[in-house]
């Protein structure tokens, strides 16, 4: 049985986020409830090459793709090398979670559009809306229904999902918050890694670019709250992917 997981690291957090040197991967790997040796971490906004097919055909249970602050629509080359490789990777049906940028830059991969959010930058805490059918995926089941709170920071979203994909959750700005494409690929725009204290790092961070976008981050700020059930998806990845790839 196989219980290697690749997280293909596509960014890093702002500074008061991580005081201590964190990674997103670190987040990641918190959240999965893992031992972080059965972890490999690769940087591909840092130009690190990804593995032979067959080495990650034989060794990962699953594939998790980080956030960024890169654009899907921007193109830059190691989002298509990372894009090409993934696609290589889809005659096995090695199970994986995107994240945030992650979500669209699979959401891209697999035909579907990414662009910027009509309604404008979303930061903070939201609620995403269940279809009712989540109960039934494998990985949303784990979401409460009919509606979860979420920590979320994006300004591009998917504006049409993949053909042969099925979304399972909205936000009041996003309609396609939570996707499956067929059995083995899923994206949230959301971010299950986070935490109040990060998300409250973020909107430090950038708060006068945020109020010069027009967003009020005092109140953002006293909005926020912790959401672990919504985190819960990445310990269910675990759980899934670890016999789907036996």
């Amino acid at each position: 049985m196989k219980n290697r997981y690749l997280i293909i690291q596509t960014g890093d957090p702002v500074p008061l986020a991580a005081p201590h040197g964190e990674a997103f991967a670190d987040w990641f790997i918190a959240g999965m409830d893992v031992d972080a040796g059965c972890v490999d971490v690769i940087n591909v906004h840092h130009g690190a090459t990804l593995p032979p097919l067959k080495h990650a055909v034989d060794t990962y249970a699953g594939l998790l793709i980080t956030g960024s602050k890169a654009m899907v629509t921007e193109g830059d080359d190691w989002v298509r090398k990372t894009q090409a490789w993934l696609r290589q990777t889809l005659p096995h049906k090695i199970p994986m979670l995107g994240v945030c940028f992650g979500h669209q830059l699979l959401a891209d991969m697999l035909g579907g559009e990414v662009g910027y959010n009509p309604k404008g930058r979303r930061i903070g805490l939201s609620q995403c809306q269940l279809t009712a059918n989540s109960v039934e995926d494998p990985l949303f089941q784990v979401l409460p229904q009919p509606q979860v709170d979420v920590l979320v920071s994006h300004s591009q979203v998917i504006l049409t999902p993949p053909s042969d994909s099925r979304v399972f959750g909205r936000t009041e700005a996003d309609t396609n918050h939570l996707f499956r494409f067929r059995d083995f690929i899923w994206g949230v725009q959301y971010h299950p890694e986070w935490n109040a204290e990060i998300t409250a790092a973020y909107i430090k961070q950038r708060s006068d670019a945020y109020k010069a976008e027009g967003l009020q981050p005092e109140k953002l700020l006293t909005q926020l709250k912790d959401c672990p059930r919504a985190g819960n998806i990445l310990s269910r990845f675990v759980e899934i992917t670890s016999t789907m790839t036996s």
